[in-house]
Order: structure tokens, then C-alpha cells, then sequence
């Protein structure tokens, strides 16, 4: 045990070591399994990637400009590994037509693409490590590093294409190196903290806040030591370093600064819509800002159990105060919570709210929760001075705890939610959970079933659903049509809680039982259940969709009703696809009708329905409507089944026909029609 603790001890004191060891933890908790399934908004990090290598190929330059994020350090990861891939995998196919192909397959290029990612931020954690101790201690700056570097949160992040984890290490550097001026170091930290800084706003928003953040601390600087001068000297030195990483990395800034920085300013105010709310599910209300409350909350459910314990502790000692604790850390935690609270209040100046979007506080609180739990152990060892030999056993102790919550949720971490405030199953009521983790899940199951190949799925998230699934593609519409016509449709999460496109449309699918789910336990491990349990939350649904034919062209009756799709069968039973084959003149048909209601419909209303010629300029109507059933009552907004029976007389001609739908009084006049157009395809009579 002492050969074991010296050991340790003498690790502990060599930092070039420990530098080097933590690269290797990160590198290590966020290499397996990179390619599982493709998250949110990774699809255009992919083709960003893609497009800034065809431009540096091409000479284009300009063209290295894909997103007002602007996401170059990540891109440019991107395309060194796509550039070896073309080197090694390309067999003589020029550059932009292999990009073009691989851009093609994207369930098989994200796992290489996210190493951009994986080693960047890894490289970050024993930098962060080597800037904290000078300002912390070793013991301290060790233990936040670890922590950090397996925080279930800021990992799960960094093993995806997105730059939010990137940005907040970043950023979080940039602050600290920045605090060593208040330690007297000399102006080549301003230019390190600057450069840290230029990276940071190269990768993505909300970096920009670093500016008024280290303004603010030269200004607090300047109020504890130091001359006017030497303040004014760093932000020069910050501002021209953060310019020159800036221009220098990015050749878009090379050959168009003026125009490529108008195109961010437009682009992200009219395109991207910074500034303006979306939709979002809080504490079960579906609202487009979900006020102040929201980040409080929704970080509390991101913390892991072992910092939420660290930043109780650390704020019962930055508010109480802990002899033992030297001023300078002080100072460095009182700065890290406020960079913290800096952080939230910034995000609330936009009413779109996400849980990422205040990744920069996690890093923050990480290095704070260490403080707290390495302040705790100090003052313990001063009341029982035997346990000071224990010390390496309840960091290990400390760390495994953080570890094992981290990894549990493996590869899934993006389901991990703090189980002191209830987990998976508490977040998903509270705040919007999902980040299309299981649809690849779904799509397995989907290529599982007969004839997959040629079943259409309509997905919400499709661009992260469709690179796993074998068969047609089907749009996900707004009013609902192409979920009518398709063979399955696949409900997420998150869609579920806002109750995307619309209630009406989720509740028809919703109120029949799923065929198959993907549930998340309280682990985040995916959990074999049967497709009507309610224990867990349903990640994924897929159900069984009724394959009508759209009505593409039906035109919407404002106030009454839209027509969305229409199923037609023989009256033996055989159904009309969508190819249009043909179907006997001499049968009944069986027709339903969808319709989205939008408003009353008038008492004593009938349908009436009936075939007309395919060709324009002719208006015979063929058929005698019996309506037989309604499925559900008329209730505004819903989408309701309206069933009957179309008889055909014997001596309709054969040829193409499209349906004609209409309201009408009973025993009177039209109200509304609803032809279809002739960009469906017809119904061909033999």
C-alpha cells in the first residue's frame, strides 16, 4: 500500500506526465463507438466539412464559408480527414467527385468525420489543466480536469459534429489564461488568452461573449493591481492575437473578409434566426420562449451527481469561507461562477433556448465543483488528521463515481440526466430531451421487415433517419400527407413533446399502439420492452400508417376542412397503389377519406364523391356515394376518417379518372369541392 502511494504521489508531481495522461483519458472515453448514429444538425456539419475541402481544392476560397457558426476549426479537422481518406480510398476519382460520394453515405462517414471533434477537445483537457493549476493547486486542477474529461454532458458533445463542447473548452481557456495577468504574469498570456479566444469564435456562437467577458476582467484587474496601461496593453495584445488566429485559419477571410463577415451578420440574424424563439417543450407547457427558469433548470438535469455535490460544497465555501483556502482560489472560483452566471445570462437574451446552448457553463462548474470537493477534504483531514493518508483513494473514489455515471449511459450520453432530480424519465416531462439517438434503431428495424426495400417510412429528423433505412424516403409534411401515404411513420421524442407538425396529426397515430419503440432506461442502455409499456419513456415510436394516396392538389376549404389523402379499394378488397394500376369498371369502391378539420362543419352536411375524367374541361361526374362510417367525431384540428362507398355504374367508359370530392347540404348546393389535381396520379379504368 505505501509502494502504491508513493507512486502516486510521485505521478502526481510531474506535470508533463499528467498532462500527457489526461490527453490520453479524454482520447480514450471518447473514441469507441463514434459511428452509432448521427445526431441533430450533424448532417450540415458533414457537408460543411465537404464543401470547405472541394473550395480549398478548387482555389475557391470564398466557398470556405459554409454556416454563419462559422465552425472552421471543426471543418477544417473535417476535411484533413476526408483528404486522407481520398488519398488512401479514392482509386483515382478526382477529389470533389469522392467528397460528392461520401457525402452519399453518411451513416458511414460520421465516425471518422467526429475524430475532428474527439481530438481537439481532448487536446484541451491537459491544456486546461496546465492553465488551472498555477491558479488552483495540482490537487485541484487535477481533479476538475478529470472531471471534466468524463462529464457525461461536455462528453457526449465532443463525440459529435456540432462545436458546442469545442467552443465552451475554448472559451473556458481563454479565461483562465487571461487570469494569470491577475497573478502577474506577464502580456504573453494576453496574446495566449487572445488566441484561445480566436479559435473560440471560429467554431461557433454564442463565442462572441467572450469579448465583453475578458473586457470585464481586465477591468476588475485593473481595480485590484496594475496600471491603466498595462490593462490597456493586454486587450490590445488579446484583441489583435483573437484577429490574427481569426483571419489567419479561416481563407474565406483571406480573399472576402468584408463580404464574408456581412454573410455571417446576415446569415445568422435572417437565415438562422439568432434572436427569434422556436417552439420548445418546458415544464409541460409548448411555448416559443420558455423564460429565465429554463437554463437553471434545464443545467441542473446536466450536471452529474458528483458535481452537483462539488458546486453545493464550493458555494457553501465561496458564500461561508474556508480558512484553509488561499485567496487566489478564491478569487479564481468566485470568477468562474460569475463567468458561469455570465454565461446563462447571456443565452436568455435569446428566447430559443436549448440545454446546449449554455455549454459554457459546464467546463466552469466542473473546475468549481473541485474546488468545493478538494476544499471539503481539507477541512476534514484538519478534524480527523488520520484520514489525510487516504487522500488518493477518495479522489480515485471521487473520479470513479463521476466515471461510472459517464460511462453507464455509453454510447448513448446524450440520454444521461442527473438521477438526483429523477433522470431520463423526470427530463423528459420537464424539459426537451433527444438528439435522434434510436432512430438508427428504428431503421434497423424497419430493414428487418419483408420487402423492406420497398417500404416508404416518413421520419421526423429524416436526414438522420434515411442514411440507415434501405427503403423509399418519404417527406415528414407540415399538413400530414405524406404520413398518410407512407407504410410507416417514425415519431421522435422531442416532436412528441411539441407536438410537431401539429396535435391533431400526432394524436391520430398516437392513439393506436406502436410497433415497435426504442425506450431508454434510467442507465440510458436501451430497454427491451414490450410496445405498450409506459414505465419508460418512448424515444422512438413507429407505427403502421395507412399507405393512402396523398391529394397533393385538393385545395384547402379555409374554415372547414383540408383534404389530405384518400384510400381506394375494390369491394373485393384490393387496394389502389400508387403506381395506379388498373382496377375493374365494374366494382363498388371502397373509399376513405382524410381530412384535417379546421373548423365546424355545418349541420345536415353530406359528402358528396364521385369520378370525373382525368383530362381538363370535363365535369361528368360517375358514381353513386353511399357514405358508410365516420371514425372519429368532427373535432377541429384532428384528422378524421370518413369512409363510404363509391358504386360505379356498368357503363362508365374506361380510361383515367381523378376523384372528386365535395361538401354539400343534403338535398342542396355545394359548399365546397375538392377535385384533384391532375399532378396525382389517375385512376385507370379497364
Amino acid at each position: 500500500m505505501t509502494f502504491l502511494r508513493n507512486n502516486l504521489r510521485r505521478l502526481t508531481e510531474s506535470p508533463y506526465l499528467l498532462a500527457g495522461l489526461l490527453f490520453i483519458l479524454a482520447l480514450a472515453v471518447r473514441l469507441p463507438y463514434l459511428g452509432t448514429f448521427l445526431t441533430v444538425d450533424e448532417v450540415k456539419w458533414l457537408e460543411g466539412g465537404g464543401q470547405f475541402l472541394t473550395a480549398i481544392y478548387n482555389g475557391t476560397l470564398a466557398k470556405t464559408y459554409w454556416h454563419f457558426h462559422p465552425g472552421i476549426t471543426l471543418v477544417w479537422g473535417e476535411a484533413i480527414i476526408m483528404w486522407g481518406r481520398w488519398l488512401t480510398m479514392s482509386n483515382g476519382t478526382d477529389l470533389p467527385s469522392f467528397v460528392t460520394a461520401q457525402l452519399s453515405d453518411l451513416a458511414g462517414l460520421s465516425g471518422a468525420m467526429r475524430l475532428s471533434g474527439v481530438f481537439i477537445t481532448s487536446l484541451t483537457i491537459p491544456a486546461l489543466y496546465w492553465l488551472t493549476r498555477r491558479l488552483l493547486g495540482n490537487a485541484p486542477a487535477l481533479i476538475g480536469a478529470i472531471l471534466l474529461a468524463i462529464n457525461q454532458f461536455v462528453l457526449a458533445h465532443s463525440r459529435i459534429i456540432n462545436g458546442d463542447a469545442t467552443t465552451a473548452l475554448f472559451m473556458l481557456l481563454s479565461t483562465l489564461a487571461f487570469l494569470w495577468l491577475w497573478q502577474g504574469s506577464g502580456l504573453r498570456m494576453a496574446a495566449l488568452s487572445g488566441a484561445w479566444a480566436g479559435l473560440a469564435l471560429l467554431t461557433k456562437l454564442p463565442s462572441p461573449i467572450i469579448i465583453p467577458w475578458i473586457g470585464l476582467l481586465a477591468l476588475i484587474g485593473y481595480g485590484q493591481k496594475r496600471s491603466f496601461r498595462f490593462w490597456a496593453q493586454a486587450l490590445v495584445l488579446w484583441g489583435l492575437t483573437a484577429v490574427i488566429i481569426y483571419v489567419a485559419i479561416w481563407p474565406a477571410m483571406w480573399v472576402a473578409p468584408l463580404n464574408t463577415l456581412q454573410l455571417i451578420y446576415h446569415d445568422a440574424f435572417e437565415v438562422g434566426e439568432v434572436g427569434s424563439g422556436h417552439s420548445a417543450f418546458f415544464m409541460g407547457q409548448i411555448s416559443d420562449d420558455p423564460g429565465w427558469i429554463f437554463y437553471p433548470v434545464a443545467i441542473a438535469f446536466r450536471l452529474t451527481p458528483v458535481t452537483s455535490v462539488g458546486i453545493v460544497l464550493a458555494a457553501l465555501w465561496l458564500i461561508f469561507g474556508w480558512k484553509s483556502q488561499a485567496a487566489t482560489v478564491r478569487r479564481v472560483g468566485w470568477t468562474l461562477a460569475a463567468f458561469a452566471l455570465f454565461v446563462i445570462l447571456t443565452a436568455n437574451f435569446s428566447p430559443k433556448k436549448l440545454d446546449r446552448y449554455v455549454m459554457g457553463v459546464f467546463p466552469a462548474l466542473d473546475l468549481l465543483a473541485a474546488v468545493g470537493l478538494w476544499g471539503i477534504w481539507q477541512e476534514l483531514t484538519k478534524v480527523w488528521p488520520r484520514i489525510k493518508q487516504g487522500g488518493m483513494f477518495a479522489a480515485i473514489f471521487v473520479v470513479a463515481a463521476q466515471g461510472i455515471f459517464t460511462l453507464s449511459h455509453y454510447p448513448y450520453l446524450l440520454t444521461g440526466y442527473n438521477p438526483l432530480l429523477g433522470g431520463i424519465t423526470k427530463a423528459a416531462k420537464t424539459m426537451p430531451v433527444g438528439w435522434g439517438e434510436g432512430m438508427e434503431q428504428a431503421a434497423t428495424w424497419l430493414n428487418a421487415q419483408p420487402n423492406a426495400q420497398n417500404l416508404r417510412a416518413s421520419a421526423w429528423y429524416s436526414d438522420i433517419f434515411h442514411p440507415y433505412f434501405v427503403g423509399q424516403q418519404a417527406s415528414f409534411s407540415d399538413d400530414g400527407r405524406s404520413q398518410l401515404a407512407a407504410d410507416y411513420v417514425v415519431f421522435y421524442v422531442n416532436q412528441i413533446q411539441r407536438q410537431k407538425p401539429y396535435p391533431g396529426l400526432v394524436n391520430y397515430f398516437r392513439s393506436g399502439e406502436p410497433v415497435f419503440v426504442v425506450d431508454f432506461t434510467s442507465t440510458g442502455q436501451p430497454a427491451n420492452l414490450p410496445v405498450d409499456d409506459k414505465t419508460h419513456v418512448h424515444w422512438v415510436e413507429v407505427y403502421k400508417a395507412p399507405a393512402a394516396q396523398s391529394a397533393g392538389g385538393a385545395p384547402k376549404v379555409e374554415g372547414m376542412a383540408q383534404l389530405l389523402a384518400y384510400k381506394i379499394t375494390n369491394a373485393n378488397g384490393t387496394e389502389r397503389q400508387d403506381d395506379s394500376p388498373n382496377m375493374s369498371s365494374r366494382n363498388n369502391l371502397d373509399i376513405t377519406l382524410f381530412f384535417r378539420t379546421l373548423g365546424p362543419l355545418p349541420p345536415d352536411t353530406l359528402f358528396g364523391v364521385a369520378l370525373v375524367p382525368f383530362s381538363t374541361g370535363q365535369d361528368l361526374k360517375w358514381g353513386e356515394w353511399q357514405q358508410t362510417e365516420i371514425k372519429d367525431k368532427w373535432v377541429e384540428g384532428d384528422i378524421v376518417e370518413w369512409r363510404g362507398n363509391l358504386t360505379l355504374p356498368a357503363d362508365i367508359p374506361a380510361g383515367q379518372y381523378r376523384l372528386w370530392v365535395a361538401f354539400q347540404f343534403k338535398d342542396g348546393p355545394v359548399i365546397a369541392e375538392f377535385s384533384i389535381s391532375e399532378k396525382d396520379p389517375p385512376i385507370k379504368l379497364e
